[in-house]
């Protein structure tokens, strides 16, 4: 069988769950039935690792800024030159420009990763992405999501997703595991410390997160990421440490994470990260965070400092060893890369009918 051209295009490579997803396809995918093309807009900090990754090619669009008019006849010029068999894009403007730039005979996969957004959050730019992907939707071949969540939400806000398929988030279970780590020490932690992982967004909850923190004694309260500084200054009685490279370290440091995000997440990487650590985890009903925990965390509604603080005091009064060690259970025998992989290929190979 003749290799299929696959190209994998998304806006960036800087440190966030999307991005941590699409690299590990990348290097996971088979490169025994994918020539395997990779295309950025920006690059970003995890550009060297997808570089390293052998059998594909790289490419960086060098992007500059949001009005680079030229861009698009980069984009298109390349597409036309390597003439992919199928182009699966990540996210809204990769979406929309491999839609606008594709070959003719190409096949087209948008990659949608979250749900019920709250676009009045982010401004006039992300509406029209939006409204835009929205209108195009009924032209793409296939559209693939992380979450049953996300397909909902589009569905409901007027996508056309009749050819649309869910693909949960695969995780590395061999480097996230229970392993000793320094990382209490290192920041002068006690025990418990309770943590979010998550960027500083609107979307995470981080101010529902910082009122419980402020009202509950004698435990460390950190947040792990970067983003909106704003959130900081109205965060006082959480330690912000910023980004890690190693964030197994961190998930190995920590007693129970929490996941208070109030809208638009679809498959959490850092529930289920914590989770193939051994770390239970306290999440709100939002996206698919439910179906990640399944029995072995406690599932709150979104929005409610009272709820969180009463599912800390609950998580800290369970035995969090032998939870954590169903939670790990959990995500191998559900959430693996290879589990991933496979699904996103056999629906590549189906829907080019190999």
């Amino acid at each position: 069988m003749n290799k299929i051209k696959l190209l994998l295009s998304i806006r960036s490579l800087n440190i966030g769950g999307a991005e941590r997803q699409f690299i590990e396809l990348v290097k996971n995918i088979d490169k025994k039935k994918f020539d395997v093309y990779v295309v950025t807009m920006y690059g970003g900090v995890l550009e060297d690792e997808i570089k390293k990754i052998p059998g594909i090619k790289y490419f960086n669009l060098q992007k500059n800024g949001r009005f680079d008019v030229k861009f698009y006849f980069r984009y298109k010029n390349l597409l036309k030159k390597i003439s992919p068999d199928v182009i699966y894009s990540w996210m809204g403007e990769m979406n929309l420009f491999s839609y606008w730039c594709k070959p003719k005979n190409a096949k087209l996969i948008w990659g949608f990763r979250a749900s019920n957004m709250d676009l009045q959050k982010y401004g006039l730019f992300s509406k029209i992405l939006f409204d835009l992907q929205k209108f195009y939707s009924k032209n793409v071949d296939m559209i693939i999501s992380n979450s049953k969540a996300s397909i909902d939400f589009h569905k409901k806000s007027g996508f056309f997703m009749e050819k649309s398929e869910v693909v949960y988030n695969g995780i590395d279970i061999e480097r996230f595991k229970k392993k000793m780590s320094d990382f209490k020490d290192k920041y002068n932690l006690k025990t418990p410390v309770i943590a979010m992982v998550a960027r500083l967004d609107p979307m995470k909850g981080y101010d529902v997160y910082c009122k419980v923190a402020s009202e509950l004694k004698n435990i460390d309260f950190i947040g792990v990421g970067e983003g909106d500084e704003n959130i900081k200054k109205r965060c006082e009685n959480v330690k912000f440490l910023g980004s890690f490279f190693d964030i197994e370290n961190v998930y190995n440091g920590i007693d129970v994470l929490v996941s208070s995000s109030v809208f638009g997440e679809g498959f959490s990487n850092s529930i289920a990260e914590a989770m193939a650590c051994e770390v239970p985890c306290i999440v709100t009903d939002v996206g698919d965070s439910k179906i990640i925990v399944g029995d072995t965390g406690i599932v709150i509604k979104p929005g409610s400092p009272e709820e969180l603080k009463k599912a800390i005091k609950e998580m800290l009064n369970k035995d969090l060893t032998e939870l954590g060690k169903k939670a790990r259970k959990r995500i191998e025998e559900n959430f693996s890369i290879e589990k991933m992989v496979e699904k996103t290929e056999n629906i590549i190979l189906k829907m080019i009918g190999k």
